[in-house]
Order: C-alpha cells, then sequence, then structure tokens
C-alpha cells in the first residue's frame, strides 16, 4: 500500500469545553506527576468552531461497536473497506504494478452503497483532484454531473456536538457527475480527461516530454516489494561502561580548592614503586609537536601566512639539520596549502622525512573536529578529505591518531579511525573526576569498543599485535586509546607539577630559562625526572608520552635549536647515569610510543560508551563545557545545510560522471570549483567553527565562505542536473536552484508562475514522501506531475509579524505547499499551471489579529477568509492524532492516538536558564544557583501582553502558530496524509530573536517536553552520537544541571515499557531533563561575560534562529515475561524506522530546480531515476564523491567514484505502522541497483587502500551500525 491523502478527513480544528472545569483554558496535568492521564471516556462537551471543515474521521481498529445503531456488522465493513479503496495506477514502464487482490465491485452493487445528499449553502467547496502517484484513496471516479456530496454509509458516534460535517468530496462543477470505477477502468483515459484539464497541445502523458528515440530500458525503476526485517543487537559487554562509572564518579570532591588529584596518596605509591625492583625502568618519548588552529580568533588564511606556513618550512629545514629530531603534524588543510606554494626541493624532503618515520603526519584529517556537536558526514568528509590528499600528493597513510584538541571524545571518532585502519590514538581532555579514575587505576592505556561491536571472529590489527585469541580477542573496531597525562598536550604532561615544567623547561619561550650545561644538568635533568617518574606511576608500564610543544609552537627556527639541544643534553645525562636513574629519555614519535607499549603490555581494560561531559577547575570550582553544545545555533544550523548542499553535488555530479552526460563538454573549471567546495566545507569542520566558538570577526568571515561555497555548489548542481535532463544535443545549462527557507540559505528571489516547471531531487536511498513549498505571485496555480496527473495542492499566505503586535498577510506573495512521493536518487518534474479558481485550494485562516497588506497586487483576488478563533483549548485533527492546545498559551497539553484511543499528556513549553556570570561564557555552562530559572512568557501568561494565535488549515497541513513578540514564534503543524512518517509526525518550529544586545541578557532560552513517560528516577534519556549511534545516560538531578547536560545532532528519545518520543533535531544542541518524563533542549544562549577559556568575548552576537524539528510518539511492544524483559534490557535501545526516516529527511532537504517558462523545450526528461532500484531500508547513502586528481583534472575525466553506505539498524520494538516503500533484502546486489558499472571494490572509509572486489553485500561483509565504501569504476 502507498503512502496517500487522508482526503475524507482533513485535518479537523475545535475548541473545547470540559465539563469539569470553568476556567475553559486550565491545563489538565501536572508538571510534576503526570502518570494519570485522563480517560477518554470522560463527559466532554465539544462546540464545533469551524463546522465547515469538520469531517469524518478513519473508524478505530476492532472498534465496529461504535455503530450499535446499524444492524449489519459486515455492510459497515464493506462500506469502509470500500470508502478507502485504492484505485489502480495504469501501467507504467518505471514503476511495474504491483500484484494485488482485485477488490473491485460491480456498478449495482456500488451504487447501493453511495447515497448521495444534498448541498448545504453552508458548506465550503473542496475540490477532489486523483493523483495516482499518491494514491490518493477514492471510491468513485468523477465525471460530468450535478454538484453531489459523496457520503458513506454508515454513522458515527462520539461525545461531540453534533455539527455540520463534510463526509466526502463535494466538486462544484455543474456538469459533474457520479460513474462507478468498475465501468470508468475499461475508458480511463476518457474518464480522466474529464476529471483534469488537460492542456489543450495534446501533451504526451509519458516519462519523456518529448518521444525522441532512446533506450528506455536504460532508465527504468522498480519498485521492490519484500518486507523489511530488523536486527536485534545485543551490548557489548566491557571492564568498564563510561556512562555508568560516570554516573557513580564524585564530580565534587574534597581537594576542588587544590585543583589537582595529586595528593599523599599517590606520592606514597610513586615512592613504593621507586623502591620495587620488578616496576620496570622509566622510558620517556619526547614528541615535538605543535598546535595550529584552523579558523578561531583569526581567518584561515591569516594564521597561515602568520604562522603556519614558517612551522611548516622550518620543520623540513631543521629536522635536515638535526638528524635525530622528530616531529609530529596533525592536520592537512594548512599543509594542503603550504604544499601549492612551497618549493619542489621543500616537497621532495619532506616525503623523505616521512618515509624515515622522524616526521609523522597523525589522524589525517583535513582538521581536528570538536566530536560532540559534529554529523556523520562532516566527519566522514573531513577524513576522507584529509586522507585522499596524503595519498594522492604523498603516498602516506596515517597509522595514529591524535586527537587533543577537542574537550570531548565521542566513540563515533573511534569507529572511524577503525573503519581507516588507524588502531591507536592519544586523547586528553578528559573530565577532573575521569582524571582521577584513571590515574587511581592506572588505566593509562585502555581498548575502545563500540557499544554495538560483539564481533571477534572478524581478523585485526591489534588481536595479531596483541597475541589474541579466542575469547580472549578485540572486536574488529576495538582501538588502543592512551589518555595523554594531566589533561595536557603541551609542557604541562610532564607531571603533577606542570607549571614546573612550563616555566622551567620551556626553552624557548622563558628569557629566565638559562641554556642546560655541564653546571646544571644534574639538577635540571633530575627534577624534570622527577615528574617524569611520577607521570609513570599512573600506567602499569612506566612509559610515557612527554609533548613538547604548544600553541604555533616552533614559528621561530631558533625554537627547535633551544628545544633540542637542552632536551638532547638532558636526555645524554640520563643515558650516561642509566644505572643510577634507570630511566631513558629519547626523541620519537606517537608511533614510537605505542610500539613500545606493544611490546612491553600485552592486556589492557576495555571501555565503552563516550567521554563528552567535560569539566576543568581551574578556578577552585567545577567550570563544564556544555555551553557550547548550543552556542551559536544558526552557524550551527548553516553549516549543517552547507554539508547537505555539498552532499547533494557530489552525487548529482557523480552520476552525470556515470551516465557520462559530460563527454562532449569541457567542465575542468566545475571540477576546481568541486575540489574547492570540499575543500572549504572540510575546514569548516574545525572545532572552534563547528561549536561556534570563533571570535565575532572570524565569525563574519564564515558565514561569507559559507555562502560562497552553497553558490558554488548550486552552480555545479544546475550542471550536472542540467546535462542529465535535458536534450543529448544541448549543452546549455538550464535550471535554476530554488533555495528558500526562513533562517537559512536563500538563491535569489524566485518566484514561480503558470508555465514554470520545477524538477524535484531525492538524493536519499530511499522514496521520500515530503511536502514542498514555493513561492508564488499567483495563487491560482495547480501542479501536475510527470503522470500528467494534478497533486492535491495548498495555498498558504505569506506573513509577517509587525511592530504593532499585528499579524501582516501579504497580497503580493503566496505559499503553494503540496505533497509528493520522490522515489530514490530520482529527478522528478512537476508542471506549474493555472487554474481559475484559487478559493478552492487556499487554506482556511482563523486569526484575530491579522490585516492584510493594502499593496496593490496583480489583480488576481485575494482567495483567504479569515476567520475569528473563538474561545477555549484548540483542537487539531488528522486521521492518526487528536491535538489538544492550550487555549493561554497556545502550546501542546495532550496527544490522542485515535488507532488505540489512548490520551498521552505532552505538554510543551518554553523557559530560560540565567546565567551565574562565573564560569559561563561562550564554551561553559553554569547557572545563577539562588535563581537557576527564568519564565520568558511570565508577561504574557499574567496578561500584561497579548500573544497573537494564526491557525492555517488546508488539505496538506494544518498549523497553529503562536507569536510571543519578537522574541518566540512556535508553530505546530500536521500533516494530512495516511500511512507515511510524516502523518505519525508532530513538526515544531521554534523562531528565536534575542534583538539587539543588551536586550534579554545573561538568558539561555530552552524548550520543555514534558510527558507521563516512565522513564526512571533517575530518569534515562538515549541521545545520538553524531548521528551515527545512540548512548543511554542516566542523569543524576541530585547534580547540578550543567553535568547533566548533553550534545545531541540528531535524535534522542525516552520511554517506557509501552511508549516511546523521539525528539529530532536538524542541527547540534543541548539536551537535559529536570525531573522523570521530560527533556529540555537548548535553543539559544546570550551571555556577555568572557568565560576565560580563549576567545576573549561573550557571546552576544545572536541572529534571528528557525528551530525546525520533529516529535515522534510511538508505541512499544512490550515484553511479556521477566525473562524477555531481560533480554529487552540487554538489546542495544535504537530509534525507528520512521525516526531515522525523518532525520534524514530534515537532515538531506528535497532539491529544487526551477525551469523558467521560456526553457520548459530544453527539458527532456520527466522523471529520471539515477538508479535501478531502491537500497534496502535499512541503507543510508552518506555520500557518493568523483575521486579527482587535482594534476589530472584538465586532461582526464574522471572515471570513479566512492559511494559511502551506512546500515542504519532501527529498533524490533516499536510498533511501526508507517508503510515505507525500500526493499528489505538484506543481500545489496550492487548491480541491480547501480549503472553502467565496471568494476566495485569494497574499501577502507577514506578509500585508500587497494580494497577487494565484491559484488553483494551482505551482513557479513557489511553489517549493521556500520560504514562502508565502495570505489565504482564507470
Amino acid at each position: 500500500m502507498k503512502t496517500v491523502f487522508h482526503n475524507i478527513q482533513r485535518p479537523k480544528i475545535s475548541t473545547i469545553f470540559t465539563s469539569h472545569e470553568t476556567s475553559k483554558g486550565k491545563a489538565s496535568y501536572s508538571k510534576t506527576k503526570m502518570s494519570n492521564p485522563a480517560t477518554m471516556n470522560e463527559l466532554r462537551l465539544t462546540r464545533n468552531t469551524f463546522t465547515d471543515i469538520n469531517v469524518t474521521i478513519e473508524p478505530p481498529k476492532q472498534q465496529t461497536e461504535l455503530y450499535n445503531n446499524v444492524t449489519n456488522v459486515n455492510d459497515i465493513k464493506l462500506a469502509i473497506k470500500n470508502y478507502y479503496q485504492i484505485p489502480t495506477p495504469p501501467p507504467s514502464r518505471f514503476f511495474p504494478p504491483i500484484e494485488e487482490p482485485d477488490v473491485q465491485m460491480n456498478t449495482d452493487q456500488r451504487e447501493r452503497e453511495i447515497s448521495i445528499a444534498e448541498t448545504t449553502a453552508s458548506v465550503p467547496s473542496v475540490q477532489k483532484i486523483t493523483n495516482e502517484k499518491e494514491d490518493i484513496p477514492v471510491k468513485s471516479i468523477l465525471v460530468p454531473s450535478s454538484e453531489t456530496v459523496i457520503i458513506p454509509n454508515f454513522h458515527e458516534t462520539n461525545n461531540e456536538k453534533k455539527g455540520l460535517q463534510v463526509k466526502g468530496i463535494l466538486i462544484p462543477n455543474s456538469k459533474m457527475k457520479v460513474q462507478t470505477e468498475s465501468t470508468a477502468s475499461s475508458v480511463h483515459k476518457q474518464t480522466m480527461h474529464s476529471v483534469i484539464d488537460i492542456d489543450p497541445d495534446n501533451e504526451r502523458a509519458d516519462f519523456f516530454i518529448e518521444g525522441l528515440p532512446m533506450d528506455s530500458t536504460m532508465f527504468t525503476y522498480n519498485l521492490t516489494s519484500d518486507p523489511y526485517t530488523c536486527s536485534v543487537l545485543k551490548i557489548t559487554n566491557t571492564d568498564i561502561d563510561a556512562q555508568e562509572k560516570f554516573s557513580q564518579l564524585n564530580i565534587e570532591p574534597f581537594w576542588m580548592g587544590r585543583k589537582h588529584f595529586w595528593n599523599h596518596i599517590f606520592d606514597s605509591r610513586y615512592e613504593s614503586l621507586m623502591r620495587n625492583p620488578k616496576w620496570p625502568p622509566l622510558q620517556v618519548i619526547l614528541v615535538p609537536r605543535t598546535h595550529i588552529d584552523t579558523i578561531w580568533r583569526r581567518t584561515f588564511a591569516q594564521y597561515h601566512k602568520d604562522s603556519v606556513s614558517k612551522i611548516l618550512s622550518n620543520i623540513v629545514k631543521k629536522l635536515q639539520f638535526y638528524n635525530t629530531l622528530t616531529f609530529t603534524w596533525n592536520e592537512v588543510s594548512h599543509l594542503s596549502y603550504w604544499w601549492k606554494t612551497t618549493t619542489y626541493r621543500n616537497r621532495a624532503a619532506f616525503r623523505k622525512l616521512l618515509r624515515s618515520g622522524r616526521l609523522e603526519i597523525t589522524t589525517g584529517g583535513w582538521v581536528e573536529p570538536d566530536e560532540s556537536t559534529s554529523h556523520l558526514f562532516g566527519l566522514v568528509h573531513q577524513l576522507t578529505e584529509g586522507h585522499q590528499w596524503l595519498k594522492q600528493n604523498l603516498n602516506y597513510t596515517p597509522k595514529v591518531a591524535w586527537l587533543t584538541n577537542s574537550v570531548t571524545h565521542s566513540p563515533t571518532m573511534t569507529y572511524l579511525l577503525a573503519a581507516s585502519n588507524i588502531y591507536e590514538l592519544v586523547i586528553t581532555n578528559v573530565h577532573y573526576a575521569w582524571e582521577q579514575f584513571l590515574a587511581e587505576f592506572q588505566y593509562s592505556d585502555f581498548i575502545w569498543i563500540q557499544s554495538w561491536d560483539g564481533d571477534k571472529s572478524y581478523p585485526s590489527y591489534l588481536n595479531d599485535v596483541l597475541n589474541r585469541m579466542g575469547n580472549d580477542r578485540y572486536p574488529k573496531h576495538a582501538v588502543l586509546t592512551h589518555y595523554l597525562q594531566f589533561n595536557s598536550a603541551g609542557f604541562r604532561a610532564c607531571g603533577p607539577n606542570g607549571a614546573l615544567c612550563a616555566s622551567e623547561y620551556n626553552f624557548a619561550t622563558n628569557h629566565k630559562n638559562l641554556d642546560v650545561g655541564a653546571y646544571n644538568v644534574k639538577e635540571k635533568a633530575e627534577l624534570l625526572l622527577e615528574q617524569y617518574s611520577k607521570s609513570g606511576t599512573i600506567s602499569p608500564h612506566n612509559t610515557i608520552i612527554a609533548p613538547l610543544g604548544g600553541p604555533l609552537h616552533y614559528e621561530m627556527q631558533s625554537e627547535f635549536d633551544f628545544q633540542f639541544n637542552n632536551y638532547k643534553k638532558i636526555a645524554d645525562f640520563v643515558a650516561a647515569n642509566k644505572e643510577i636513574y634507570k630511566a631513558s629519555i629519547e626523541f620519537g614519535t606517537t608511533k614510537d610510543y605505542f610500539d613500545s607499549l606493544k611490546r612491553k603490555h600485552k592486556g589492557f581494560p576495555t571501555i565503552k560508551g563516550d567521554f563528552l561531559n567535560f569539566a576543568d577547575i581551574s578556578s577552585g570550582s567545577p567550570a563544564y563545557w556544555t555551553g557550547f553544545y548550543t552556542s551559536r545555533p544558526f552557524t550551527k544550523i548553516l553549516l549543517r545545510r552547507l554539508q547537505s548542499t555539498l552532499r547533494t553535488t557530489e552525487i548529482l555530479f557523480s552520476f552525470a560522471l556515470n551516465l557520462h552526460v559530460f563527454r562532449r563538454s569541457n567542465i575542468s573549471q566545475v571540477y576546481e570549483l568541486l575540489i574547492k567546495a570540499r575543500e572549504t566545507v572540510a575546514r569548516l569542520m574545525d572545532r572552534n567553527v563547528v561549536s561556534g566558538t570563533m571570535s565575532a570577526n572570524t565569525l563574519k568571515h564564515v558565514h561569507n565562505q559559507m555562502l560562497t561555497t552553497a553558490r558554488d555548489c548550486w552552480h555545479i548542481q544546475e550542471i550536472s542536473a542540467s546535462f542529465l535532463s535535458m536534450k543529448p544535443e544541448k549543452h546549455e545549462p538550464y535550471l535554476q536552484k530554488y533555495v528558500y527557507r526562513d533562517g537559512e540559505f536563500m538563491s535569489a528571489l524566485r518566484t514561480v508562475s503558470p508555465g514554470d516547471q520545477v524538477y524535484i531531487f531525492n538524493s536519499l536511498s530511499h522514496d521520500r514522501t515530503e511536502i514542498v513549498e514555493l513561492t508564488t505571485r499567483y495563487p491560482n496555480i495547480r501542479i501536475v506531475d510527470h503522470n500528467k496527473k494534478d497533486v492535491t495542492v495548498q495555498i498558504n499566505p505569506v506573513w509577517t509579524f509587525t511592530t504593532e503586535n499585528l499579524i501582516k498577510l501579504s497580497k503580493m506573495f503566496y505559499k503553494i505547499i503540496f505533497a509528493i512521493m520522490v522515489p530514490p536518487l530520482t529527478l522528478e518534474l512537476f508542471q506549474i499551471k493555472e487554474t481559475y479558481d484559487a478559493s478552492q485550494n487556499a487554506a482556511t485562516i482563523f486569526c484575530l489579529s491579522c490585516h492584510v497588506d493594502e499593496v496593490i497586487n496583480n489583480g488576481t483576488l485575494y482567495p483567504f477568509t479569515i476567520q475569528p478563533i473563538q474561545s477555549g483549548d484548540i483542537q487539531l485533527e488528522s486521521y492518526k492524532h487528536r491535538l489538544v492546545f492550550d487555549e493561554y498559551t497556545g502550546f501542546l497539553k495532550t496527544v490522542l492516538e485515535k488507532e488505540t484511543n489512548v490520551e498521552k499528556n505532552i505538554l510543551i513549553d518554553y523557559g530560560a536558564f540565567r546565567d551565574s556570570g562565573f564560569n559561563s561564557g561562550m564554551f561553559l555552562f553554569n547557572t545563577n544557583v539562588t535563581k537557576p530559572l527564568q519564565d520568558i512568557l511570565s508577561e504574557y501568561r499574567l496578561g500584561i501582553k497579548n500573544k497573537l494565535t494564526l491557525i492555517i488549515s488546508g488539505l496538506v497541513t494544518t498549523e497553529i502558530t503562536s507569536v510571543y513578540g519578537r522574541l518566540l514564534q512556535h508553530t505546530t503543524r500536521i500533516f494530512n496524509l495516511l500511512r507515511s512518517p510524516l502523518s505519525s509526525a508532530i513538526y515544531m518550529e521554534s523562531k528565536v530573536d534575542y534583538e539587539i544586545s543588551p536586550k534579554y541578557r545573561e538568558l539561555e532560552l530552552f524548550l520543555l517536553v514534558q510527558t507521563d513517560i516512565n522513564n526512571g528516577n533517575p530518569p534515562e534519556i538515549f541521545t545520538d552520537n553524531n548521528g551515527f549511534q545512540y548512548t543511554a545516560r542516566i542523569l543524576n538531578i541530585s547534580r547540578r544541571v550543567e553535568s547533566n547536560m548533553y550534545p545531541i545532532t540528531s535524535m534522542a528519545f525516552i520511554q517506557d515499557k509501552n511508549t516511546r518520543l523521539t525528539f529530532i533535531t536538524d542541527h547540534a544542541q543541548g539536551v537535559t531533563a529536570l525531573q522523570e518524563g521530560q527533556m529540555l533542549f537548548m535553543l539559544d544562549r546570550r551571555v556577555l561575560y568572557n568565560d576565560g577559556r580563549g576567545t576573549p568575548e561573550g557571546l552576544a552576537d545572536s541572529t534571528a534562529t528557525c528551530h525546525r524539528n520533529f516529535l515522534l510518539l510511538e508505541n512499544l511492544v512490550g515484553a511479556p515475561t521477566s525473562f524477555m524483559r531481560q533480554s529487552f534490557k540487554n538489546e542495544l535501545k535504537l530509534p525507528s524506522l520512521s525516526a531515522l526516516y525523518l532525520a534524514n529527511a530534515l537532515d538531506n532537504l528535497l532539491d529544487i530546480f526551477l525551469i523558467e517558462k521560456n526553457h520548459t523545450k530544453l527539458c527532456y526528461y520527466a522523471f529520471l531515476p539515477l538508479v535501478k532500484t531502491s537500497f534496502p531500508c535499512d541503507v543510508y547513502l552518506v555520500n557518493f564523491r568523483a575521486v579527482l586528481h587535482r594534476s589530472k583534472i584538465r586532461h582526464d575525466t574522471p572515471d570513479t567514484a566512492l559511494m559511502t553506505l551506512h546500515r542504519q539498524s532501527f529498533s524490533c520494538q516499536v510498533d511501526n505502522s508507517a508503510v515505507l516503500h525500500c526493499s528489505g533484502d538484506s543481500n545489496i546486489v550492487l548491480k541491480k541497483i547501480l549503472r553502467n558499472t565496471m568494476k566495485i571494490h569494497q574499501m577502507n572509509l577514506p578509500g585508500t587502500d587497494r580494497g577487494v572486489p565484491v559484488l553483494v553485500l551482505t551482513h557479513t561483509n557489511f553489517p549493521p551500525m556500520e560504514l562502508t565504501t565502495l570505489s565504482i569504476q564507470f
């Protein structure tokens, strides 16, 4: 069954009076206890405010007893069946029909079950337009006859007050008559010509606009009907569960005032081990390094010109001069920029140093990203970009990762490293409680394991080098991780007295430090050895890394001389007295450390989970770095949109290469644009950009780069889509990218008009049903799909909030809203045509403070009627839900799920945390202890100010918007669809505008979702890690709220044994909870203080931001026995398939290309699938990027692309009613999906190894939860 409009029931609006409460708007819930849902059978008096759009709801399943006034239940079932019967579409070359049982009835039987009722003047006309693509349920095909209302032959009984109801579809045409389907099926074409006005030029109802000779088999698309299944994944057992352990750690220890955990107990252990003859000798590996920023307080170009280019040149020169000196470099962005301008001699020397092993490049990412607020695409893209550059230019593959810049550490990054053949990692910056714990138990090195990775049979690097066998083997994505002691990656990492090393042993920056000589070498060596030895005691093997460097070190050549010569003197002195000191000090790399470690030590503890909640104690009190999860949400949203834009660009360009549409064109400039866009997007993955913590001046530069790169990507998309869809002999792009979304990127202001056409591209790997919005100056619009069938259209007003506290409705612009289903990776054409009566598709507006703009329009009649909103709670209905909104706030209050007839309390509200002014800023989050919360809407609740309410109800969507001045606009929308994830979802939009500083200073705004879900006390909340995996977090609400704040980038959900509520977002933000059944999401922050963590300014440049979210309420399949409940407890908690669908759709919008009417003749295909069929339901296309060599693009056309896929596992516990059009086969036969493939190899994640040939992906070579990269040669 396909996703369809529920055209029998238009979303219903009413106001509600409860017979038990005299105050009409009083909430029927408690904010502190919501476990007692209201009974659905209580007496309720309902006044139908909008009688003209009140419609019959779909009868709930197994509820035939409601029709107690009808004697024959079978007649009821038969009538309902016919009423919702789906017609069989005409045969199509691209959509072969799915075999279904014949459910048609003969004419006489149908006529006996249809009654024709008289039309009443008060009922507005509602146009009935069939759409076989959407498979809209119709029970008859309409041809010219008198005006009629079709009413099904059953009655509705409920507790609501009866009003005039439209129970069918009114066709306002005096020439329409009713013809049964059985008759119409034989004369399909003639009937459809009667229903839909066909253009007089007799356009072909075909997939080609023009009937030119083509190989039609090349562009066929097959629907799949295999049922999809889910895989139950068990949680991996490890020695330490990071989330469980952190909840047990003492986060306010007695030593906080001393700012360091080291005390006499650690000194006693140190002294004891020094006297122990079995304690191994101390080995110190000196690792010269520098930390460079890509974008932070300066732009990339400024950093490179002023510092980084000098550092790289100095590295090459000094490593050639000192033949025992080593160096570790940790990014590719600056390296690639330096490579373009440096001399051939420097390039040759750099390659030679890499081959010798004295110069090491760690991680291989384009930049050092933040691991908490970055989404999967960005992490994969910057890692692939860096590794590809290293392979192409240096023939180098990193073997070790160094992630010390980020203050958060996610298991997603660990997985990506393992998938890139990197199995050794160095981290630092963990919560001070973790710092003490790891030091106390000597867990300086551990095996980091994915919580879902239990496969120990796969050959892995670590098992081979550590001689692990049998059940002692580590899973294949395990990574050996070293925690760099004392939360430092510089001189302070030498020992517990880090200040001593930073001041006395940084020989280049402190003029007080004298050179080491014969007169002071013993004193210097012993003082330093004491710190090194103490560091050695926090590990079981007494081997440590001692970093020599810091931010922008080695900018001067003299620094190499000072550091190398003085440390070499100390190392030589210790070596000469080895029997006395039992120690060795030598220059080396990170790889040298791990090689030594693996020789000495074979057994390591295993850890799963993440280290996302970071806090330092440098001021003597906890300072939580959880504020940047939410800082500058506007920048976070734009970055995600830019990443999505680049993804679509890559996919369209790669398919254009795959189908050889560029073979007669020189597109070398397009290659250059694409390479530049890739590098820019990868560069913007820098930690300070993703987290929104760059300086205000740099922020302007970042936004300009985002916009420039987006325009370049749109240009490449226009060229690629044009060449794919145009006539073969044409070579000029004719498509224009259409982008308009409030608060995000905008292309040049474009409106559609009759005669225009639009291509809509679905970049996802499965079918999707979506709502499309276009802007027009003409409300008399209808939309025709590629089958020449009209699509159900809704015309909405364009409105703005004025300073006079009014809502102004535009007479110049209108929104066209329609729902479509687009197959995966398909370009589908829609034509925009003129109709004569816009009022039939116009939404109904309900508002008390609206006025229409007085601007003279283009002469068309204003299609909307504005009706008043009567008092009482507001009720919206779709076929799936009945939503009740509080009269005074306009926020959601309860949700009734009609299928189960169960009402759930879901309270939406807004509030703010007051800032403390201390340990709070761009990075840090710290609430005011005395008055932590503020009601930002108190003036509206008390009646001092008036909120505005606008309700827009139409055929496709119904929404309610509450306007609280400029600060907040809250919209809730439901969709009039059947059997689609959208039909079960509740869309919410929060537009926040802090206005100009200092208004709303020291306020951190949040959205509160309070439910009656019993998710435990303390509450348990599930959050995503980078949109890749999901972590359960038990919040200790006795602790300060800052310690319970966690980042999400895609979704969070809570559940009990019966119900789950999922909150889906399109950008990173913080989430926490203050009590059971609650989720609290941070929206925006205005903090005017400098928190002293690097960016010397506050956060006062907030801009108006639209936060777009989905709420998804789902039922869980219960566990009937205690044994099964225990089994469920050990299962990995995953989102539902619908939640994944909505998250993917929210993150990757439909791409729209406008074809102006004077260019429509250039369009060749009306329907262009780029794949033969869909991917399996759980497979998501992360990226499909062509392999481009900058040195070859002028001579050779690329013939290879890397396709990265993610097998997104989903929950087996969720009762999913949505029907998704995708394959359920777990085996992916690649040549049945992809076109024009010569060779396919399965590679490592960045696509830099040789790979193995592959034809079919199975659960063996592509298991659940994992990523895989395919090299596809065309």
